[in-house]
């Protein structure tokens, strides 16, 4: 009788474990589902080219996008920065309130001591000395080359004429990028204005 009670528990014990395993494997299949919608979905809101994006915390700060350009929405505060993409290209620009009067020099040192949190957590970075660069909408900004990790670029100190605020802006792609991204960054760091107060 304990033989027939034993198999019989077995025959009812597999059907059991049946159960449970198709309703994991229903699961499973679910969440591969919903991993693979997701990545299918854009990483962020594509820009309207010619649009015109304002950031920093008085909006004071600005940038005109031309075709391809998304915006990182999970990286993107519109009181302090945007992360914009095109292709491989990234694009970080922060808006950065100074004391009056901060000279574009002292600007770019505060913007590589900011990259020593990278460089403490184990990431390899480089920041070239900077040049004098003018956009056509600032004067007396500086660039110089920059490397984080495996991408490499350029970073900009672009001030306001009061030196009381700067975009701070990071230009980093793999080394395969395309002429045509670069092309695009550098129309992008162009088009980066103050609004007048009034």
């Amino acid at each position: 009788m304990n033989d027939f009670e034993t198999a019989g528990n077995a025959v009812h014990g597999r059907r059991r474990i049946w159960v449970p395993l198709a309703v994991v494997g229903v699961l499973l299949v679910m969440i591969a589902s919903e991993a693979v919608f997701a990545k299918s979905q854009p990483d962020g809101e594509e820009l309207v080219s010619s649009s015109v994006v304002e950031f920093g915390a008085d909006r004071q700060a600005s940038v005109q996008v031309g075709d391809g350009w998304t915006l990182n929405e999970a990286a993107s505060d519109a009181n302090a920065q945007l992360v914009l993409t095109r292709g491989d290209m990234v694009v970080e620009l922060s808006s950065v309130v100074f004391p009056a009067n901060t000279t574009p020099a002292e600007m770019w040192t505060g913007m590589d001591r900011l990259l020593n949190i990278e460089r403490h957590a184990g990431t390899e970075v480089w920041l070239d000395s900077p040049s004098e660069i003018d956009t056509t909408a600032i004067q007396g900004g500086l660039s110089g080359s920059l490397q984080i990790g495996n991408r490499a670029g350029a970073a900009f100190v672009l001030p306001d004429a009061d030196g009381a605020e700067a975009v701070e802006a990071k230009v980093l792609a793999p080394a395969h990028a395309s002429d045509e991204e670069k092309s695009a960054a550098t129309q992008l760091i162009d088009s980066i204005a103050f609004q007048e107060e009034s």
